[in-house]
């Protein structure tokens, strides 16, 4: 899908109206694949703050649907929210704007097409597998009365989450923490703060 794919199927006329929830959601579950450039696109013109907020609120959505016991995949999926946050608010240049489209195009790949969570249904009958936004969309519907399964995250926690820096402030309107000068580097390797 290219830029002007991509602008209808959001049903935006230009990257500046990107500024609703639904555009979010409907853009990283997308079921066709999207162009790196058309993404790059997408964001050199969208506002920034606004795309931190609709970020925020999205990864809040996806956490609350997850199902209890889903420590692993929340704890990643949290992080991957920081990240992102912390990347597109600190945008100064293009190469911040390339690096933060890039991690976006990488999200949205692993979460919609390239990700692995096996479901065993309470009921009996076979495991199915199917990726994270289908499994969070199973969790909700189990919530609501629909069919009960058993989750399997464990295959889908292979994501390439690189170390990011967040400043003090970016993590204090985040976790609501204490601020101080400094920076926070988020490492993927141990979940460690230093």
């Amino acid at each position: 899908m290219n830029f002007e794919e991509l602008l209808d199927y959001l049903d935006l006329e230009e990257a500046g109206q990107f500024e609703y929830f639904e555009a979010l959601a409907d853009l990283v579950e997308c079921e066709e694949p999207i162009e790196m450039e058309a993404i790059y696109k997408l964001f050199e013109g969208a506002d920034k703050e606004t795309v931190a907020t609709l970020l925020e609120d999205y990864f809040e959505d996806i956490l609350d649907g997850l199902p209890e016991n889903a420590g692993e995949i929340y704890s990643l999926l949290h992080q991957i929210k920081l990240s992102l946050v912390g990347m597109v608010t600190n945008i100064e240049d293009e190469n911040d704007l390339r690096k933060f489209s890039d991690e976006i195009y990488k999200f949205l790949n692993w979460y919609s097409h390239e990700s692995e969570v096996e479901l065993s249904p309470e009921n009996g009958g076979g495991d199915m597998w199917c990726v994270l936004r289908d499994a969070i969309t199973a969790s909700r519907l189990e919530k609501l009365g629909g069919e009960q399964y058993r989750y399997d995250f464990e295959s889908a926690l292979d994501y390439p989450l690189d170390s990011y820096t967040m400043s003090f402030a970016d993590l204090v309107a985040n976790e609501n923490q204490d601020a101080n000068d400094g920076t926070i580097v988020f490492s993927p390797d141990d979940g460690e703060e230093w």
